[in-house]
Formats: structure tokens, sequence, C-alpha cells
């Protein structure tokens, strides 16, 4: 957490970076550069405020450029290139740079906490489907049992009706289970909450202690924990079905893992009208989902009097149920932190090298072309030494002196490069076709 004295110091080094560099000469300049694009990057590391940042730029670019202006007189071309290499190679971009790294982080740290809060906002319904899931299930063959103990007692007795009360209220604590487990669903983690390997043979034994009558054919070895926690599901879902719709009609089902994919049968016949599809039921629908996130897929056959469910389902290293639960983080591009800035600098470096490069072409002169000039040459002989057309007037800045008497002159940038940015002028004057006058020309002090 920044401290508050920190953000204050950091604003006020980054209106001395927007001050310094543009009016520092070539020495301090090779030192004040990186020590203040380090400054401008820590200050957009660490202040948060958008406004203050530019508040400090604004408040350090407009007393460079009165310093500028007042303390040496610069033509615009100097004075343009002086703000744009300082202020903004040096300072407004490695800020920029900072303020993206920043804005980064706290993303960052937003999406972890999401992810936690995610994380366990999952886990509280897996926790709640699985147990829907069992309650579920129990009651079914709560409903069962009650159903056996209603036929083999006598119509009209008092126990008849209790144990058809049991049998009522159980069906209706079923609907009351789906209708809340519809808010906690979350297809792709249904897991038991009970070891997989061993979590299918223990329903089917508890499904038989409570008087169904299933028929269990294993062929091959057990599945995998993850392809096993499904087939579990799909069993539970399966029987209870079956306790609820045929109390007492005896279940087949041969679980074949000999081969991949792993394919679990369940099928029992029919005694009445195949149920109706209920609103809201998400049984059947989730497991089909969460099976065709692992590759594989439910489907239910009626033929006749006879209703079967056939679960297939393949066995990855991986499944893709695990790579669902992940919630992928959202992650600032690089490119857009140090790609677009570095591209954007060597975009105004190379306008202003251009511009600067047409100005020398059109306007320069070179110091050594100016001592090789003699008075007294003619057009053409100037004109095989100096190549630029130059101006008619001075640049504002220059101390003028007065003209030969009937002559016309013109005026040349003293530069001995294209990344000369002095401002001194040569003038040449003619009088006829004949030089004379060449004069250095320096600005008003």
């Amino acid at each position: 957490m920044t401290t508050s004295w920190k953000q204050p110091a950091l604003l006020v080094a980054l209106a001395l970076c927007a001050y310094l560099v543009p009016i520092s000469t070539n020495g301090a300049w090779i030192l004040l550069a990186p020590v203040a694009a380090i400054c401008s990057y820590l200050a957009g590391r660490h202040v948060a405020s958008l406004v203050h940042g530019l508040i400090a730029f604004g408040a350090g670019l407009l007393a460079a450029a009165v310093t500028l202006i007042l303390s040496a007189p610069v033509s615009l071309l100097t004075f343009a290139l002086n703000i744009l290499t300082g202020v903004v190679l040096f300072a407004l971009l490695p800020w920029w740079i900072g303020r993206g790294r920043r804005t980064s982080f706290i993303f960052r740290a937003q999406e972890r906490q999401h992810v936690v809060v995610q994380a366990a906002l999952r886990e509280r319904a897996r926790i709640a489907e699985a147990m829907h899931d069992q309650l579920g299930h129990d009651l079914a063959l709560l409903a069962l049992q009650a159903g056996g103990l209603q036929i083999s007692l006598d119509k009209g007795t008092l126990a008849h009706e209790q144990a058809s009360k049991i049998r009522s209220q159980a069906d209706e604590a079923i609907e009351h289970l789906h209708q809340i487990i519809g808010v906690l669903h979350d297809a792709v983690q249904r897991a038991p909450l009970e070891p997989a390997a061993t979590a299918l043979d223990q329903l089917v034994e508890r499904t038989r202690s409570k008087g169904m009558d299933i028929k269990f054919t294993r062929l091959g070895s057990p599945p995998a924990a993850g392809g096993a926690s499904l087939l579990h599901q799909v069993a539970q879902e399966a029987l209870t079905n079956a306790a609820k719709y045929a109390p007492r009609a005896p279940v087949d089902m041969v679980l074949d893992s000999r081969s991949d994919p792993t394919v679990l049968r369940i099928s029992n016949p029919l005694t009445g009208e195949v149920p109706a599809v209920r609103s809201g039921a998400t049984g059947l629908a989730s497991l089909r989902t969460a099976l065709e996130a692992h590759g594989g897929s439910l489907r239910t056959n009626h033929s006749g009097k006879q209703f079967e469910l056939v679960a297939v389902i393949a066995q990855p290293k991986h499944s893709r149920s695990e790579l669902a639960g992940q919630v992928p983080v959202k992650r600032r591009s690089r490119l857009a932190i140090i790609f677009l800035p570095a591209l954007a600098v060597v975009l105004v470096a190379s306008g202003l090298l251009l511009l600067q490069n047409a100005t020398y072409r059109a306007t320069a002169l070179h110091p050594t072309d100016f001592r090789n000039l003699a008075i007294g040459m003619t057009h053409n002989e100037v004109d095989q030494i100096v190549h630029a057309k130059g101006l008619d007037e001075p640049l504002p800045v220059i101390d003028d002196p007065a003209r030969p008497s009937e002559s016309q002159c013109r005026y040349y940038a003293a530069r001995a490069g294209v990344l000369d940015l002095g401002s001194e002028m040569f003038r040449l004057c003619f009088t006829a076709d004949s030089l004379v006058s060449a004069d250095h020309l320096y600005p008003r002090r």
C-alpha cells in the first residue's frame, strides 16, 4: 500500500522530469534522461489518480515551455523536438507503462479474489447437490419400502393408510428437493462425497438392503476415479427413478469397462406408462451435460415395456470437467504494455527524423561548405557548394544586421548534420551575380 507522502513525492518528481529533460543541455541530458524515465515509471506504478498525474505533466510541460521561450530563444522545430523527445519519450511513455503495470496488478488481484469466491460457491453447490442426490435416493427407497408395506396390509386399515401417507410424503419430499437444487445446480461439478472406487458397489448393496431387486454385472477392471464418480451419479439417478416409477420391478445393471469408452447399462421393466418429464427436472439433463463434458453421452431407450438407460464415458487423463471448473484469469497483454508504447516511440521518432531531414535539406548549410565560400563568387559557383534553397527571411530569434545596399540575401540554418538542433544561421547576399556578403548570424541574447 502506497504511503500518504509517497504519492505527492512521486507527483513532484514527475513534474520535475517533465520540466528538466526538455531544457537540459547535452551533457546533463545523458544522465537526466534515464533518471527521468525511472522516476516517471515509478510515478505511474504507484500514483493512483490519473488526473493528478496529468496535472503534474501539464505543470512541468508548461514550465519547460516558458523556460525555453524566455531563456534561450529557439526555432519552432527545435522547441517541438525538445518537448517531444524530452517529455514524450522520457516522461510520458514511462509513466504510461508504469500505470499500465499498476492497472494490470490490480486487475489480477481482483481476478484472484474472484476465483476464490467462485471456487467457494462451486464447492457449496457441489456439496448441496451431492446431498440432494443422496437424500433423493434414500427417499425413493423409503417410498419403495412404504409401497411394499402398503401392499402387504389390508386396505382400509389404519396401517394401510399410514403406509400410503408415508409413500406420498416421500414422493413430495423428492419433488421439493428437485425444486431446491435448481438454484444450486452446476452440471460440471457433480461428484459424490465418498470414495469413487467403492461408491458404485456400496450404492448397489445399500439399495438391495432397502428391498430393490438388482442384478449387477461388472465386466473389466474398475474405471478411473473421475469416470467412476460420474457413473455413480448415473446409477444413483437411475435407481432412484426405478424405485419411484417401477417400485417392484427388477433392475438389471451392467458395467462394461473392458475397453474405452466405459459403458453402463441400467434397465428395468415398466409397470405403467412412461412418466412425463417434469418441468424444472435436472437429474438426467444435468447428468447428460456432465457426461458430454467428459466426451461421453447419455441416452434412454423405450422398447415396449422395457426402459433402458445407457451411459458412455471415456477415461481421459484430464477430463473436460476439470478444465471447465478452472476459471480463466484474464491477463493484460504485454503487447499493450510494452509493444504499443515502443511502437509509438518509434513512430514519433521516425516522424520527427523525417521532418528534420526534410528541413535540413531545404534550409541547412554545413559550416565546412560555408567556409569554402569566397566573396566574388558567382551564383553558379555558389550553387556548386550550397544545394539548399534557404529562406527569404531569418528566424525571429536571429539578430540580423544591416544588409549590403542593393543586395538580395538568402538565409540558411547553420547545421553540421540532421541531428544538429542549433539556432544559428548563415546569410549570403548577392549584388547582381556576385556574392558580396557571407555572414554568420546568432540568436539574440
